[in-house]
């Protein structure tokens, strides 16, 4: 097994070199398709969602995100992401919802935000039973995130606090 080389942004598969040795040998075209291109998306903040906003029947006040992810050209990830929702409940008493989601996919979109998609646990913060492998597609922007569960989406959370780091 070849060690790996990571150079900033692309991590490329590469023989042990031997100490002065030179090579002018032409990379082989497996090794030029094992080329991937690495983008790493950590984000931590906060936010106040618009008046209105709504989940599942619960009036939305704010939020905080979490997500560390790397992405690859191909496609894959690897992370993870958390969102927490406070609001409302119908009946007027507060609830928080927990979203914790396994990132297994992942691209950037030529608008610079990336699209990350995984399966996730959905807690509805009011004391039924957390609801696992639900799909998810969450897109985020440096200005907040929008989530997708299932079939409901979540309102955009702006960020009004912390930090969204694409690179």
């Amino acid at each position: 097994m070849w060690p790996l080389s990571v150079s900033a942004r692309t991590l490329i598969g590469r023989p042990p070199a031997r100490a002065g040795a030179t090579s002018t040998r032409p990379v082989s075209s497996s090794r030029a398709r094992s080329r991937l291109t690495l983008l790493l998306l950590i984000a931590a903040g906060a936010g106040v969602f618009p008046a209105g906003a709504t989940f599942s029947g619960v009036q939305l006040a704010g939020g905080t995100f979490g997500i560390g992810v790397q992405t690859n050209s191909d496609g894959t990830a690897k992370g993870d992401l958390e969102l927490q929702l406070n609001g409302n409940s119908p009946i007027g008493l507060s609830q928080w919802i927990t979203v914790t989601g396994w990132i297994t996919g992942g691209t950037l979109n030529t608008d610079g935000t990336m699209t990350l998609t995984g399966t996730c646990a959905l807690d509805m913060g009011d004391g039924t039973p957390p609801v696992g492998g639900l799909a998810f597609v969450a897109n985020v922007s440096l200005s907040g995130i929008t989530l997708t569960v299932g079939s409901q989406v979540v309102p955009t959370l702006p960020k009004s606090d912390g930090w969204i780091f694409i690179d």
